[in-house]
């Protein structure tokens, strides 16, 4: 508990001094809150004194100031309690607004440290994480932490205050009666003490669970198409009515628990005041009280369901925010591996050659290397091709190249220099990777083109001519401020890929590696954009991935790799001459073709 108290001290540290302001706001509207019974109970003295004929007692707490009923008049009383009145309703204001505020700032930083942080993590914390987890931190749990520090914060403040100067003026008034009062509290204490451990445990529950629903959820609107291609929505429907009603049942295991608060506090606030109507009542009738003593008794006692009933909200807060922040801390405790060196070294003017010495690698779980002993040399401006079966590790070793995986140390690279010791943004300036598996955001088609910023419109055109996609874009309604649909699905299998190409040579790097970028585009369309690649690897190095001949035979050297070996090496000529692998899959396509 108190290290759940120190993660949320440190996230209101930056906003303390506008808690400050907000917390002592809140302090004076309470203190003006409870002193206004004060002198509603000097005023109904005053008035019986004038209705019965007999000189008004003193109230017990202006006895405790020093002073006497008769130190007031009815209306300076009557001013006086307006007066706090106005004073409490005018600070609610700052109050509100010095915490409310702040709170959606810890929100934002929450937030933004969860994105940076996601950002910095590498391709392996990917390749197992659920996206719907991540979705659910992102929102349920960033939004359950910043009630807590801000709504949790005011209304458990709000709570410790009035009942703390509650208390003080109850016993000042009868110290008698304010014990006979406080009988229930242990009893609250305890059912406090019970509910909010349970609702710890099953609100985190509940936020894991939403996790898997949000991901059952993306993975169908994702998956649309091949469901209804499949006629699988009655299959889609009862899965997702499965994970929906199991989350429909943690939510009211949740709601049960939370539902017991309000009436347990309401009754024991009930029984409390019961019992003072009934000895307060006594104290009256036995001379012992006055009867405005014992109305601002009754109603400071009341005074108090508001807060009492608003502590169990608090606490449901609190719970709910320290089981998000726990589920934050889990990812934030994830440790970056792949990250810059402590002192990486500093760029220096790139060529572009590319070094792989003696690579063997393996996926942390695999039972054998995905990458077994390879080295290949890329002088600045070549390229080289890499083909080979399903499988083989072709992506792997790109991958590697531009540190979506880190490579053993001495194993990768670029003009000479360890890619591990290289910054992590000046190597993935230099290489540029469009990867296999194609992305496009829900933006226009020129901005997807110049993701990075740097492309101009002219540029761009240029960029769509040399991947053969400029008399396509120019078809699309708005052209070039077309909006693609969600990861471009406007657009056919063998156009995004074009995209992806015309977004790498874009980019303007050093090293351009395209991992079978061309598999869905036709024959015809894959010559005029290998033609139009050869202007691009003009001054540049060119690494090509494929399962196709035609896409590599062009390249200096290509490598065969199978089953993580590199089985054969060569020019396009020198293998057909072999009379290997690469020679029979060549036969095997151009029959094909």
């Amino acid at each position: 508990m108190f290290s759940d108290l120190r993660s949320f001290w440190a996230l209101i540290h930056p906003e303390r001094w506008k808690y400050f302001v907000g917390l002592l706001s809140l302090f004076l509207v309470n203190a003006a809150d409870v002193l206004s019974p004060v002198f509603m109970a000097v005023a109904i003295d005053l008035t019986e004194a004038q209705l019965t004929g007999n000189a008004a007692r003193t109230t017990p707490i202006l006895a405790m100031m020093g002073l006497e009923t008769t130190d007031f008049t009815l209306t300076l009383t009557l001013v006086l309690y307006m007066a706090f009145q106005v004073a409490a309703n005018a600070f609610r204001y700052p109050m509100l607004m010095y915490v409310a505020v702040p709170s959606h700032e810890v929100g934002q930083s929450v937030r933004r440290r969860l994105v940076d942080h996601l950002l910095k993590l590498g391709r392996p914390f990917f390749d197992k994480a659920r996206s719907g987890d991540l979705m659910t931190l992102a929102t349920n749990d960033v939004n359950a932490v910043r009630m807590a520090v801000g709504p949790g914060v005011l209304v458990g403040m709000d709570t410790l205050f009035i009942v703390t100067s509650v208390l003080v003026v109850l016993f000042a008034l009868s110290w008698k009666l304010t014990l006979i009062a406080m009988i229930p509290l242990p009893i609250i204490a305890f059912v406090t003490n019970k509910l909010s451990h349970a609702e710890h445990v099953r609100f985190r529950d509940v936020q894991d669970d939403l996790g898997k629903l949000t991901e059952r959820v993306r993975e169908s609107y994702a998956g649309i198409r091949i469901i209804q291609g499949y006629a699988r929505e009655d299959h889609d429907r009862a899965r997702m009515l499965d994970f929906s009603t199991r989350h429909l049942r943690k939510n009211l295991r949740l709601a049960r628990v939370h539902s017991v608060f309000d009436p347990t506090l309401d009754l024991m606030l009930g029984v409390s005041t019961t019992l003072v109507l009934v000895f307060g009542g006594l104290q009256v009738v036995s001379g012992e009280s006055t009867l405005g003593t014992f109305v601002a008794f009754l109603f400071l006692v009341r005074y108090l369901a508001g807060p009492m009933i608003g502590f169990g909200w608090s606490v449901s807060l609190f719970q709910r925010g320290r089981a998000s922040l726990a589920r934050l801390h889990e990812l934030w405790a994830t440790p970056v591996r792949i990250r810059d060196d402590d002192a990486p070294l500093e760029p220096t003017a790139t060529h572009g050659a590319l070094s792989i010495q003696n690579l063997t690698f393996e996926y942390g779980g695999a039972d054998g290397a995905a990458l077994q002993d390879i080295s290949v040399e890329v002088p600045a401006g070549a390229s080289v091709g890499i083909i080979g079966p399903v499988g083989a590790g072709k992506s792997t070793l790109v991958n590697l190249m531009v540190r979506l995986y880190d490579p053993p140390r001495g194993t990768v690279f670029l003009d000479g220099q360890d890619v591990r010791s290289l910054r992590l943004a000046q190597l993935r300036r230099d290489i540029v990777l469009a990867p296999q598996d194609t992305f496009l955001f829900s933006d226009t088609v020129a901005r997807n083109l110049a993701l990075t910023g740097d492309a101009k419109n002219g540029d761009v055109v240029r960029y769509a001519r040399l991947a053969q996609l400029h008399d396509e874009i120019e078809g699309l309604r708005k052209g070039y401020e077309t909006i693609l649909g969600e990861r471009g699905v406007n657009l056919s299998g063998g156009q995004r890929q074009r995209l992806a190409i015309a977004r790498a040579i874009a980019a303007d790097p050093k090293v351009l590696v395209l991992d079978d970028c061309l598999s869905a585009v036709d024959a015809s369309t894959e010559e005029a954009i290998l033609d139009g690649l050869d202007e691009v690897f003009a001054d540049r190095t060119g690494v090509i991935v494929s399962h196709r001949v035609c896409a590599v035979r062009r390249c200096d050297e290509i490598l065969v790799i199978d089953d993580g070996h590199i089985v054969e090496r060569g020019s396009h000529a020198a293998l057909l001459d072999a009379d290997g692998w690469y020679a029979n899959i060549a036969r095997e396509q151009s029959r094909e073709a």
